[in-house]
Parts: C-alpha cells; sequence; structure tokens
C-alpha cells in the first residue's frame, strides 16, 4: 500500500530515458499487467510529464495519482 492508499502491483522507473523510450517501456509493462493492476512509474519533468500521461490516458488507462518526487514525478497508473 501506498501512503495514498492504493495497493502497487508494479514499479518502473525511467527517469533519465529517452521519451519515447521511457513512454514504450511503460506501455509494454502495462501490457504485461492484469486489468486494474496498478503501475508506479517515475518520470522526468518537463516533456515527459507533458506528453507520456496524455499518451496513456490515449491507450485507456488511469492516472491516478501525479506527485512531485526527487528527481521527477511519480505517477500511479491504473490498467
Amino acid at each position: 500500500m501506498t501512503p495514498s492508499g492504493l495497493r502497487v502491483d508494479q514499479s518502473l522507473d525511467v527517469r533519465g530515458m529517452e521519451r519515447s523510450k521511457s513512454y514504450a517501456k511503460a506501455v509494454e509493462r502495462l501490457a504485461e499487467m492484469a486489468e486494474n493492476d496498478v503501475l508506479e512509474l517515475c518520470i522526468d519533468e518537463g516533456e515527459p510529464l507533458r506528453t507520456i500521461p496524455f499518451g496513456l490516458r490515449a491507450e485507456g488507462h488511469e492516472i491516478l495519482v501525479s506527485e512531485p518526487i526527487k528527481d521527477g514525478v511519480r505517477l500511479l497508473v491504473r490498467k
């Protein structure tokens, strides 16, 4: 359980990766997960934060939490 009370099923940290590669890794990981599982995804601020959540929502995933962390942003994404 996280401080927000949500269960995290898997975690993926793509900070420091090129944006399209980090997005591809997130999509790949979500594809391997069961329906309604939650992925903790750590991304960089800036361009990744402007594009990755939008792309994940467009693919039908739900962004439950978006919060700043050291050196980036933590997203909780429900498949």
